[in-house]
């Protein structure tokens, strides 16, 4: 059955070979194998390697804004970033990234930040899973899926890549790739490259390596390994927001306004670094007929560093992390469906140093005194398993239903190595005693598919989601919280939508969702402690349409409307949530003319509409904004390739992200107007 998805994938991308856009894309996202998108009864974005390269990618957003319903946004780190997604932008674990089909952390170690782990800057494709995750996901898969797959399929003959780019505020990269068939039986690709920005702000220089290996080695006629290596390491210097907005609309370069920012830099190292490491192995056996068993046995590494300059003291923070997992997954195909079962299963250790790196003493509200010292310091050793089932089973032949079942078992055991109980000398930070921490989770799954004809499907959707309580919140305990203990959180999904193509030309699809989140961990605006609040309710309509409106001319349409609300909160009553627009889109024409072979152009414009600044909405909205930028390249010859930019083209100055917080307001200021332009040889 797969081999039959891909050659009508290859025949429809021959057919379409002038376009940019897959109108019929392939997804390997929901299940772990390929399907079609047009027949998966749930919501899933694709972008295809051909659009990713005409999008020149240099941040997350760049990869993703331009599906319907996501947003990510780049924080003052230049690499961090922040993502929304049937959610209000936010830095809470609901969502689970992936590399090639496989987690970037584990799942109680979760960094908002995630994306920067992965290589993005090379990524082959993505595909977004928006709500909860299938039965092959467990926690943090609540709002979405976000999988980078940057494992070049290898090339039957040698091919060596050189790619350069340049580009404003002292920006350049360069790429050099590698693929070749070995023999019958093996082969391999693998790329490396290095990018570096001076930063169109002060104190926002950034430097950023990636690396991708692949090795593809059959056995014999019932057995294959897959081989992939991924590595990151990412130094960025860290600006801070400003308080003050005419710093952003008068286009200040400053790194913040903030007297206690410039009193860390001459103290420390304010700099957000990542270093990430996977090495996997992908077994696959076809021994037995109509049966796929597929082991993937993986190490993974990750260390985050960072100076938290959203905190009044700006401490440090070093988080490592060390992972040994396992997935197993078993596909059993017949014609009235295919049951896919297995068990993934992750062991970590971690540890945690948050240190105050100066003395120092805070300014304005609950203003302190911070000596110099060991804040937090812990390790947690971090189990996890949960075998999964999902099944589908054709009705009728126009019906199809897809119940699912996960049952995911949690584990931590955290070791303090401070004295026990006790508290810094400001009396801010708890240090609990050590002790060990368990949950569990059952999460049924259900969907129900109706195609009348193999160009429509009409879904129902239920999935039901959760996350369990991140070890920094239950170990890294603010004065105040010490006896608070804290429940996973639980999500129901309901989703309805429909999918349409309209012969070769085009595609849409529809879909409506109402999402509630139960038992929510929530965070104290004044003591930075956390606790479980409540509920919230996230509903909305997500919309995309492509279409080759003739052979030059090409389109994607991306459009979401969503509201996100407390229910019946003690403090916040059923508020609309701050940090959450109603509106997003995302508009891109592409220009493909016959009369110069080779160049392809593109328009975008890009939408994000107004949203309350706080909870409470004593602070009023913030206006969003609206850019465009202009994309092209142009393919000399099958050797040679030029590419270039341009950004925010009218160089409009807004904030990326806008809140009120601490008793101030708070903006992220976004880029200015910038150009890019690069080539590329082949041989």
């Amino acid at each position: 059955m797969n081999k039959i998805i891909l050659s009508l994938c290859a025949a429809s991308t021959l057919i379409l070979a002038q376009s940019i856009i897959n109108i019929t894309p392939i997804s390997v996202t929901a299940l772990g194998i390929d399907e079609s998108v047009q027949e998966q009864p749930l919501s899933i974005a694709t972008k295809d390697k051909k659009e990713i390269e005409l999008d020149q990618v240099i941040f997350q957003k760049d990869l993703l804004n331009s599906l319907s319903g996501v947003r990510i946004e780049q924080t003052g780190s230049v690499i961090g970033h922040m993502t929304s997604i049937r959610m209000p932008i936010n830095t809470g674990p609901y969502y689970l990234f992936m590399q090639d089909g496989i987690p970037v952390q584990s799942s109680g170690f979760f960094n908002h930040n995630g994306l920067a782990y992965t290589t993005f800057q090379n990524a082959q494709s993505v595909e977004v899973l928006k709500g909860a995750g299938t039965a092959l996901y467990g926690s943090d898969a609540v709002a979405a899926v976000v999988n980078v797959e940057s494992a070049k399929t290898p090339s039957k003959t040698k091919e060596i890549t050189i790619k350069a780019m340049g580009g404003s505020y002292g920006y350049g990269s360069g790429t050099i790739s590698m693929s070749d068939t070995i023999d019958k039986n093996s082969a391999y690709s693998t790329d490396v490259s290095y990018m570096h920005s001076d930063g169109w702000r002060k104190h926002t220089r950034t430097d950023r390596v990636e690396a991708n290996f692949r090795y593809d080695h059959t056995i014999n006629n019932d057995n294959d390994v897959k081989i992939i290596a991924n590595f990151s390491k990412t130094e960025a210097q860290q600006a801070d927001s400003f308080n003050d907005y005419k710093n952003v609309t008068d286009g200040s370069t400053a790194a913040s306004d903030d007297p206690n920012y410039y009193i860390a830099l001459d103290k420390t190292d304010v700099t957000r670094k990542f270093d990430y490491a996977r090495l996997s192995a992908e077994f696959s056996n076809y021994t037995f007929n109509d049966l796929e068993i597929t082991l993937t046995p993986y190490i993974r590494y990750n260390r985050n560093r960072y100076v938290a300059t959203w905190e009044g003291n700006l401490p440090s923070n070093d988080n490592k992390l060390y992972t040994l997992g396992f997935l197993q997954r078993n596909t059993y195909d017949q014609n009235w469906g295919k049951i896919i079962f297995g068990f993934d299963t992750e062991y970590t250790q971690s540890s945690l140093k948050y240190n105050q790196d100066f003395d120092v003493t805070t300014t304005g509200y609950n203003s302190k005194t911070y000596t110099a010292g060991a804040l937090y310091d812990y390790d947690v050793n971090y189990f996890a398993i949960a075998p999964y089932l999902h099944i589908d089973y054709m009705l009728t032949n126009k019906l199809k239903l897809s119940p699912g079942l996960r049952y995911d078992y949690n584990s931590y055991a955290y070791t303090n190595n401070l004295t026990a109980d006790s508290t810094d000398s400001s009396n801010t930070y708890y240090r609990p005693a050590s002790r060990d921490d368990s949950y569990s989770h059952l999460s049924p799954k259900l969907a129900l598919s109706y195609m009348p004809q193999k160009s429509l499907n009409i879904y129902l959707r239920y999935a039901n989601g959760f996350r369990i309580p991140q070890a920094t919140r239950l170990y890294s305990v603010k004065v105040g919280y010490e006896n608070i203990k804290l429940d996973p959180e639980t999500s129901n999904t309901y989703e309805i939508g429909l999918k349409k193509q309209l012969g070769k030309k085009a595609s849409f699809d529809i879909a409506a969702y109402y999402m509630t989140i139960d038992d929510t961990v929530v965070r104290d605006s004044d003591t930075g402690g956390y606790r479980n609040g409540g509920s919230t309710i996230h509903k909305g309509i997500e919309l995309s349409m492509q279409a080759n409106i003739t052979k030059e001319w090409h389109s994607r349409v991306s459009y979401s409307y969503s509201r996100h609300n407390y229910d019946n909160d003690p403090t916040y009553g059923d508020n609309e949530m701050s940090a959450a627009p109603n509106h997003l889109a995302n508009a891109r024409l592409f220009y493909i003319p016959s009369a110069l072979k080779g160049l392809t152009m593109m328009s975008e414009w890009q939408y994000v509409g107004p949203y309350w600044m706080d909870d409470a909405h004593d602070a009023g909205k913030y206006g969003g904004y609206s850019i465009g930028n202009f994309k092209t390249d142009y393919l000399y010859s099958k050797k040679l390739k030029f590419f270039a930019k341009v950004t925010n083209i009218t160089d409009k100055r807004y904030a990326v992200t806008a809140r009120y917080a601490y008793h101030k307001e708070d903006y992220t200021p976004a880029d200015p107007r910038s150009f890019y332009a690069g080539i590329e040889y082949k041989w």
